[in-house]
């Protein structure tokens, strides 16, 4: 058997799938005309290099599979309470109202914002919608909680006037509902008992006895779930098997239906809910519910939980009753939800804090400095608690930034101590296949986490999978030989890899990375004591800049523009995903600001393809972009542009009321249309812009305070404790009758030099190389002017 090598090969190989396909398509009568859909389809991006990922088919099966069915029952089920988003998409009244025509699918492109809970150091968190629809499990069923009061019954997801926050700022989610005389109010938290839970807690804060219905629903953010069998043992309610709901005591009613049956509300409505339910319900379809009744006086609370981490679904009776067997017993009263916001104290009293005038900036960064060790899960940090629920070095490296910039660094050694394993034995950093931004992002990661905290040790612990990263990317970029296209030479191979930019691709977003990777790999490795190997790394460093600058420069020449746009691959034209070629500015920083190529991308990007504000991705994400706007903030902040602060605004007022953002928001209603609608890297990327605002680091020195808000301006400013690369560093800036005094304090590396500081954003002029100090600065109408003078340190 003589095998293909080469283009040749390629083409052959690919010449036979699509005979194959096109033979097993045509016993299914779907003809040729048919098939060449799909086969011009592959050809939109470069085909012949890559496969799809095998890590995505089973989330793109679950996803269409998911659609289908939601599609199927919602139009049957026309008097089911559904989720809110799903009740606005199938109300015509509604500006949300999404006709489906002949697409077989339904699933949730207007509202797809959710908020986490969980428990630190946790792999695990619940989501809650802006309901209060609580979804505990990945793609499992919700727990909705229906109010009866004298005019009536209240759902949550179709009821015009329902609030929520979080308490204190913490991961306790409260939703209001208003009933006649006053509200019901629903709050939801994680706990470590004997094992994880959430506790619903709801409170009757009206005149009037209500009536509480806790439903257990087979729907999520999401879509349908599926739910076979609900089962009652005791004050445990089973779900497929497995403990899904710990009631406080004997409910007063209990409804349980399936979809042939109708839906349970209409039990509960009618005030039918018996002492039982069905021993064995079970519904084919998977669409089974139930209801669970309790009376709730003025002013009464009550409290049930639910397990956070499940148990693989059975339909064998004996092992269900051992489960529930061994089930939490709620014997001893629930801790209350202004208990769990006291417990939040200590954790976030270390590291970096901010203090900064009252608003919603400072309420967002301190609701995200939560939510971020939330996101870590013990040795992985996910960039969503639901949809992105997984480990991605991509995303990491963004989550590990602002993790070690808030001074989290243990949680941030965790995770990257994890990296060895997840090394394959040729240098790969795996965590998708052919995602070649990978090494380059793991070895930034490694380097940013050493440039913050100066950890030799962990340096020279990682030091072999370090080289063998190294080593990985100079022989990636060289594996195919068979490039005609000069623009192509040297380069990574094409892939997917960050989605968002477009299909099958050579992307100039992977070659940033991995050159960022071999100039950091470059430095660990002198650190870890290894100077043959440093050198090695950057001799390899300096040929790849030249490959790259020679691709863009080609691929800027076959543009024919004025302006030396990077595209987002040698093949591109300008389009959105051209944003991605601003990581070489922020974060990688390969060029400067005032390069001639950054700043025409930046342009091009905010003339083409800004709203206002906001970037619109119209590739994949189809919205405004959450951190995708933040990357142009940061390339604006480092070239001294003040709309970096217009996109920190937008930010803000675009965040749910807890400040939590999806990954991309729909343009018209606000809501989230694309990923998790909790996105991690989105909140990571929010507090390395705050932080970035008050201190962020330049060749020499660090800048302090580089532009400021101007409701900010004439307010005491404070940071406590702020790693950078320099060392450790605090500073206030206060108003004493009038003047403004800006005290800092820089307890510096071992063996750093002399450190330049300015503050632009309070006075241009001025600067100092003294570890602490105290100035009092010009009134704000006078900076620019007069230069700062120095008085002495007040002890």
């Amino acid at each position: 058997m003589v095998v293909p090598h080469g283009a040749r090969g390629a083409r052959l190989v690919t010449a036979l799938r699509t005979w194959a396909l096109r033979h097993a398509m045509g016993r299914l009568r779907i003809t040729d005309d048919i098939v060449r859909h799909l086969s011009t389809f592959q050809r939109l991006g470069e085909t012949l290099e890559v496969q799809l990922p095998g890590e995505l088919l089973p989330v793109g099966a679950r996803t269409v599979f998911r659609a289908v069915r939601t599609r199927a029952a919602a139009q049957l089920g026309v008097d089911w309470v559904w989720p809110h988003w799903l009740e606005r998409q199938l109300d015509p009244r509604s500006p949300a109202f999404t006709p489906r025509g002949h697409l077989p699918v339904l699933a949730n492109v207007t509202n797809r914002n959710w908020t986490m809970v969980g428990n630190l150091g946790s792999s695990r968190e619940a989501i809650v919608d802006p309901r209060g629809l609580l979804t505990p499990w990945f793609d499992g069923w919700s727990l909705d909680w229906w109010v009866g009061a004298a005019d009536g019954w209240h759902f949550p997801s179709r009821e015009a006037s329902v609030d929520q926050r979080l308490v204190a700022g913490r991961p306790v989610v409260e939703t209001t509902m208003p009933v006649p005389g006053g509200e019901a109010v629903e709050r939801l938290y994680a706990i470590r008992a004997e094992e994880e839970l959430v506790v619903v807690e709801v409170t009757n804060r009206s005149p009037a006895p209500l009536t509480l219905a806790l439903a257990v629903r087979p729907y999520n953010p999401e879509g349908l779930a599926v739910v076979e069998r609900i089962g009652v043992a005791g004050n445990t309610v089973t779900v497929d098997g497995r403990p899904a709901l710990l009631l406080p005591g004997r409910p007063a009613g209990l409804a349980g239906s399936t979809f042939e049956q109708g839906d349970v509300v209409r039990t509960v409505v009618a005030g039918r809910a018996g002492n039982e339910i069905p021993e064995s319900l079970r519904c084919e379809v998977g669409l089974a519910q139930a209801a669970f009744v309790f009376p709730l006086g003025q002013d009464a609370v009550l409290r049930a939980a639910v397990p956070l981490v499940p148990p693989t679904r059975t339909r064998r009776r004996g092992l269900t009753r051992r489960r529930v067997k061994r089930a939490v017993r709620l014997s001893a009263p629930l801790p209350t939800s202004d208990t769990v916001v006291g417990g939040w104290r200590n954790p976030l009293e270390r590291g970096l804090r901010l203090e900064l005038p009252p608003g919603s900036v400072a309420d967002a960064v301190e609701a995200n400095r939560a939510f971020l060790l939330l996101f870590h899960d013990g040795d992985e940090v996910t960039p969503g608690p639901y949809t992105y629920h997984r480990f991605w070095f991509r995303d990491a490296a963004y989550l590990l930034a602002a993790l070690d910039r808030y001074g989290f660094h243990s949680e941030a050694t965790q995770v990257l101590r994890s990296y060895p394993r997840r090394q394959h034995h040729d240098g790969f950093f795996f965590s998708q296949r052919q995602e070649w931004d990978a090494n380059g992002a793991a070895l930034w990661a490694i380097a940013e986490h050493w440039r913050l905290t100066r950890d030799a040790d962990l340096v020279r612990e990682l030091a072999p999978a370090v080289a063998r990263g190294v080593q990985w990317i100079e022989r990636k970029r060289h594996s195919k030989r068979r490039r005609k296209d000069p623009a192509l030479n040297g380069l990574m191979p094409a892939s997917i890899s960050a989605e968002h930019l477009g299909p099958f691709d050579y992307y100039y977003w992977d070659n940033f990375w991995s050159l960022r990777g071999l100039i950091d790999g470059a430095a660990l490795l002198s650190v870890a004591g290894d100077e043959e190997a440093a050198a090695q790394a950057l001799q390899w460093a300096e040929a790849f800049r030249t490959d790259l600058d020679t691709s863009v420069a080609l691929a800027v020449e076959r543009l024919g523009l004025d302006a030396p746009i990077i595209p987002a691959g040698p093949r591109r034209r300008v389009d959105p995903a051209l944003i991605g070629s601003l990581v070489a500015c922020s974060p990688l920083g390969l060029l400067p600001p005032d390069d001639p190529a950054i700043h025409a991308t930046a342009e091009a990007v905010r003339r083409r393809f800004c709203f206002g504000p906001a970037f619109f991705q119209g590739i994949s994400h189809t919205g405004y972009g959450t951190y995708l706007t933040l990357q142009l903030a940061f390339v604006e902040l480092a070239a001294g542009d003040p709309r970096a602060l217009e996109r920190l605004q937008w930010m803000v007022e675009a965040a749910m009321p807890t400040f939590t953002w999806p990954e991309a928001i729909h343009p018209r209603l606000g809501g989230g249309c694309m990923g998790d609608g909790h996105h991690g890297w989105a909140a990571a990327d929010f507090l390395s812009l705050v932080r970035s605002l008050l201190v962020r680091e330049v060749e020499g020195g660090l800048i302090l305070c580089s532009m400021l808000p101007d409701e900010w301006h004439g307010k005491a400013l404070g940071v406590r404790d702020a790693p950078t690369h320099s060392g450790l560093l605090s500073f206030t800036v206060d108003g004493q009758e009038g003047r403004r005094a800006l005290s800092w304090d820089l307890a510096p590396h071992p063996g750093t030099g002399p450190v330049r500081i300015t503050a632009p954003g309070l006075d241009p002029t001025w600067s100092s190389s003294e570890p602490s100090g105290r100035v009092v600065l010009p009134h704000e109408r006078e900076a620019g002017g007069s230069p700062a003078r120095p008085v002495p340190l007040e002890s």
